[in-house]
């Protein structure tokens, strides 16, 4: 994948400049290397996820890339998206994170992690944790499901240099729970929002929608 100039989507909740960053380099083991291309319901599911992005009110939207980065780009051509490759992605999430923050440089608030392989997130949904964040100011906003947290999540800028410690695969994890008192959960009632597609047999249930 090669770098290309971010077009910002709509303004952000409350003039907050959050930047959606859409992890789409894992290696796919347990889908049997190709993961983020498959359809759902007629579509990528990487497409989905950045469609949803493109709809929200995210100032913006950036794609980091991987295993199966050829295909990514060829599915995004033309969507006003920046596009990042991430050549370390076998070393575990913690890399996708750390370049993308090391390409968007300063001028956002905070940035929202979202999953390349959760097909049925929202613009709604995305925007609910934007004004969270707004009329918060809660450094960690996550969505809540049966009291559950899930993805994506969103970071303010100032944990981006702790997110850039971080190693191997657990991206933000210990992020947040080193803040877990700073935690804002954005309650969602559907399952579907924060589902995340790590299996085949979980992939089969919803690939026709």
């Amino acid at each position: 994948m090669t770098p290309s100039d971010p077009t910002p989507a709509r303004a952000g909740a409350g003039q907050t400049r959050v930047l959606g960053i859409v992890l789409a380099a894992g290696l796919g083991t347990r889908m049997g290397g190709t993961k983020v291309v498959r359809p759902v319901a007629g579509r990528p599911m990487v497409e989905r996820v950045v469609d949803a992005a493109l709809e929200s009110r995210l100032a913006g939207a950036a794609v980091v890339g991987g295993h199966e980065a050829d295909g990514v780009r060829a599915i995004l051509e033309g969507r006003p998206v920046r596009l990042l490759d991430n050549p370390s992605f076998a070393e575990g999430l913690s890399t996708s994170v750390r370049t993308a923050l090391l390409a968007i440089g300063r001028g956002y608030d905070a940035a929202l992690f979202l999953l390349a392989d959760q097909p049925f997130v929202t613009a709604g949904l995305i925007d609910s944790l934007l004004e969270a964040f707004a009329a918060t100011g809660k450094p960690i906003v996550r969505p809540e499901l049966d009291g559950r947290p899930g993805n994506p999540v969103l970071f303010s800028a100032r944990l981006f240099p702790e997110l850039l410690r971080e190693t191997g695969d657990r991206g933000g994890r210990d992020v947040v729970r080193r803040h877990a008192g700073e935690v804002c959960l954005v309650a969602v009632d559907d399952p579907a929002a924060c589902l995340d597609i790590d299996s085949l047999e979980e992939y089969e249930r919803v690939r026709n929608g």
